[in-house]
Order: C-alpha cells, then structure tokens, then sequence
C-alpha cells in the first residue's frame, strides 16, 4: 500500500471519528491521487482539497486540457471495473 494510503488510513483511524482533522485527510488524500496520477503521467493542476462537506473531506478535480483527459480516460478504459 502506497505511504499516503496509509497516511489516509492512519488519519480516519483516530479514537472517535469526531476528532478526525478532516482538512488534513483531505490534504493526505490529495496527495496521494497526485502521486497515483503522476505514475501514470497524469497532472491535474487544479487538483487540492475544498473545504470540507460535514464531516468528510471534498476534493476538486479542477480543469484539465484534451491530453489530459485523453490519458485519463486510456488509463481507466485500461484497467477492469470493480464489481459491484
């Protein structure tokens, strides 16, 4: 599991879900899309942590020009769904 997976992990796993910084997960989240997407070429400039929605961090994916989303989406045409 990548460090800022687990980073995320150990930053939900507080002794009650009330003290979870949830700005600061949503920074560890953040960076470790940035570092997943950035494996595969992928910058998404705008990508950073918005202010949080209740209780759970929300993230903007921003803008991105036609080569990046045309790796993107290879990138997920490439891979097999989840099952549901």
């Amino acid at each position: 599991m990548p460090a800022s997976t687990d980073e995320a992990a150990s930053v939900r796993a507080t002794p009650s879900s009330r003290t979870v910084d949830v700005n600061r997960l949503g920074e560890v989240l953040v960076t470790g899309l940035k570092s997943a997407l950035g494996r595969h070429g992928i910058t998404l400039p705008s990508l950073q942590a918005d202010y949080p929605l209740g209780d759970k961090p929300l993230i903007m994916l921003g803008r991105a020009n036609q080569e990046t989303v045309e790796k993107l989406t290879a990138l997920l045409d490439s891979i097999e769904p989840a099952a549901d």
